[in-house]
C-alpha cells in the first residue's frame, strides 16, 4: 500500500536534507572556545595546546584556550553547560568532571548536560612506596594490608582526586583497608612519602619518574589500562593478576548537549584527523599522556555514562564525602 505524504511534509523533509550539509560546511563561523578548567601550565591546559593548532588548521578557525578555574573544575563545567549548543564551545574534561558532582551537587548533570566529542589521551599513574619500604611488590602490599587492616596509610591530595578514587577502587577490588592521610596538594605529600612518613601513594608516572630514577621511591605497579611510556618495564595491576582495579586518568573533549548532528560530525572528523597525526601524538606524550585512538561522539558519550555509573556506585557504597 502506498501512503501519500502531504506536499508540505515532503518539502520540509527535503529542506532538512539540504540544510544538513550546508550546516556542516558553514561550521565553524567563529573561533572555537576550548575551556580549560584548571590553570595554565597544568596537564589539561597542556593537552589542549598539544592539539589546538592542528584543530585550527582542520576547522579553518582559531581554537582559543579559555582558562576558567575554580571549584575543582565545576565553574568551567557550568559555563559550558550554559553555552549555546552550536559547536563553538568545548571543554577538556577529566575524571573530576564525573566525580565532583557526585560529592557536591551541581546545577548540571556531568553526562546528560553534555555531549562527548572524543577521548583525547590518558595519563598513567603508579603505586609508589619509599625506597626504604619493606614492601617490594603488590603481592606483599596486599598481604600486609590484609594482615593488619588500616595500618598502611596513603597520600590523599583531596577527596575525590584521582589518587583517592584509584586507592578506593584498589581497596574494594582486593578487600583491603588503607588509611588516607590528607594533604593540601601533592608536593608536601611526596616529601613525606620520600621521608617514609607515608607508606604509599598513587602518583602520576611523570611525577614519580624522577624520584624513581634517583632511588628515592620504588614503583610497584602501573595504575591504568596501559603501561606508562616513561616506565615501560613496570607492569599494570591487571598484568599482575589484580583484576577490577584499572583506573584511567582520561581526558575527554565535551560540548554542551544539543549540538546539531551535522556539526557534531564535522567536529568529530576534525578530531579523527588530528589525533592520528604522529606529530600530535608525540606532543601528547611530551606532556605526560598516552594518545588515544579517536572515538566517535556516541562512543565517547557511552564512556562518560559508564564512568558515571561506576563512580556513583563507588561514592555511595564507600560513603565518600566532599570533606573526606
Amino acid at each position: 500500500m502506498t501512503i501519500a505524504l502531504p506536499r508540505r511534509a515532503l518539502l520540509a523533509g527535503g529542506a532538512a536534507l539540504l540544510a544538513a550539509p550546508a550546516l556542516a560546511q558553514s561550521f565553524p563561523q567563529r573561533p572555537i572556545r576550548f575551556i580549560s578548567p584548571f590553570p595554565a601550565g597544568g596537564i589539561i591546559d597542556l593537552v589542549i595546546r598539544a592539539c589546538s593548532d592542528d584543530l585550527s588548521a582542520e576547522l579553518g578557525q582559531p581554537v582559543v584556550v579559555d582558562v576558567r578555574t575554580g571549584a575543582g573544575g565545576m565553574i568551567a563545567a557550568q559555563n559550558l553547560a550554559q553555552s549555546p549548543p552550536d559547536g563553538h564551545s568545548w571543554l577538556l574534561a577529566s575524571l573530576g568532571h564525573i566525580v565532583a558532582p557526585l560529592l557536591t551537587p551541581q546545577p548540571f548533570h556531568p553526562v546528560e548536560s553534555f555531549q562527548g566529542l572524543t577521548r583525547v589521551s590518558h595519563a598513567v599513574s603508579v603505586i609508589a612506596v619509599p625506597a626504604a619500604s619493606p614492601l617490594r611488590s603488590m603481592a606483599e602490599l596486599i598481604a600486609a594490608a590484609r594482615t593488619e587492616p588500616g595500618r598502611l596509610n596513603y597520600l590523599r591530595p583531596g577527596s575525590g582526586s584521582f589518587a583517592h578514587m584509584a586507592a578506593e577502587v584498589i581497596q574494594r577490588a582486593q578487600g583491603i583497608r588503607l588509611t588516607a592521610v590528607d594533604y593540601r596538594g601533592l608536593p608536601p605529600g611526596v616529601v613525606d612519602l620520600i621521608a617514609g612518613r607515608l607508606d604509599l601513594a598513587v602518583l602520576a608516572a611523570g611525577v614519580a619518574a624522577p624520584h624513581l630514577r634517583e632511588g628515592r621511591l620504588r614503583a610497584l605497579a602501573a595504575v591504568g589500562s596501559t603501561r606508562a611510556f616513561e616506565l615501560p618495564e613496570l607492569p599494570t595491576l591487571g598484568e599482575l593478576g589484580i583484576q577490577g582495579a584499572d583506573v584511567d586518568s582520561w581526558y575527554v573533549a565535551i560540548a554542551p548537549r544539543g549540538v546539531p548532528e551535522p556539526v557534531l560530525a564535522r567536529i568529530s572528523d576534525a578530531w579523527q584527523r588530528v589525533l592520528t597525526r604522529p606529530a600530535v601524538q608525540e606532543r601528547l606524550r611530551a606532556v605526560g599522556t598516552v594518545p588515544s585512538a579517536p572515538m566517535s561522539p556516541a562512543a565517547t558519550q557511552a564512556l562518560l555514562a559508564r564512568e558515571y555509573a561506576t563512580y556513583a556506585t563507588l561514592v555511595r557504597e564507600a560513603n565518600i564525602r566532599a570533606d573526606g
